[in-house]
């Protein structure tokens, strides 16, 4: 079977492909046959339909990195616990930084990053490597963005003593807690001179840094004349 719109907001016609595919393979049990792998998943139905990956997925655009569109439909629960519930049909982002990272799981359900100088509220709880954000007003925002946790992002700010707030602790701990797993790049005079991660320094890396922050200057500087 083949799923041809498992990336819609209405999923009502994949889960009927699904149910009608297992019934086929109930007929087929009763009958003594069984096939060696039974599978229906593409990338959409990878990510969408849990009930239809079977015995295996066959997964294309994400094995690249891309994720087929698809927003959350109304009533779409988000992360551990099922704690935010989508009071609408909404867009949402994922970002890397988690607990983990030393992100506190205080902020879940009631923090804000930064996305394209908006401030986007955090949904569900914050997981160990992940934490899901509101997009309704950073439209724009795209796969690669950089988004800000504490710190100003064109004409907006989040300071830490607000992320300490909503931690319910103080600024001190915050800047104590941010883990060995974040790299830290060091600049001087506004460029990077030097970049650590947990395994050690990268030249390649450090010379990613001085691209990145080349880039990003130009983009903060054209922002500023238009």
């Amino acid at each position: 079977t083949h799923f041809p719109d498992a990336d819609a907001e209405d999923l009502s016609f994949a889960r009927d492909q699904v149910q009608r595919f297992r019934a086929l393979l109930a007929r087929l049990a009763a009958r003594g046959l069984r096939p060696p792998r039974a599978h229906a998943a593409n990338s959409a139905g990878t990510l969408n339909l849990a009930e239809g990956h079977l015995d295996a997925v066959r997964v294309g655009l994400i094995a690249y990195g891309y994720r087929p569109p698809h927003d959350l439909p109304a009533g779409a629960t988000v992360s551990y616990g099922r704690t935010y519930a989508a009071p609408r049909a909404i867009r949402m982002g994922v970002v890397a930084v988690g607990y983990g990272h030393g992100y506190s799981w205080l902020l879940s359900n009631r923090g804000h990053m930064l996305v394209g100088g908006r401030r986007v509220p955090i949904l569900g709880r914050v997981t160990m490597d992940l934490t899901m954000v509101d997009l309704a007003e950073a439209r724009s925002a795209a796969v690669g963005d950089e988004v800000v946790i504490f710190g100003d992002q064109h004409d907006d700010a989040l300071s830490i003593e607000e992320v300490a707030r909503g931690s319910e602790t103080i600024p001190y701990e915050i800047m104590c807690t941010i883990g060995k797993r974040v790299t830290r790049i060091y600049v001087r005079g506004g460029r990077p001179v030097k970049l650590t991660t947990l395994v050690g320094e990268s030249k390649e890396w450090a010379d990613q840094a001085v691209d990145h922050f080349r880039l990003r200057n130009q983009a903060v500087a054209a922002a500023r004349r238009g």
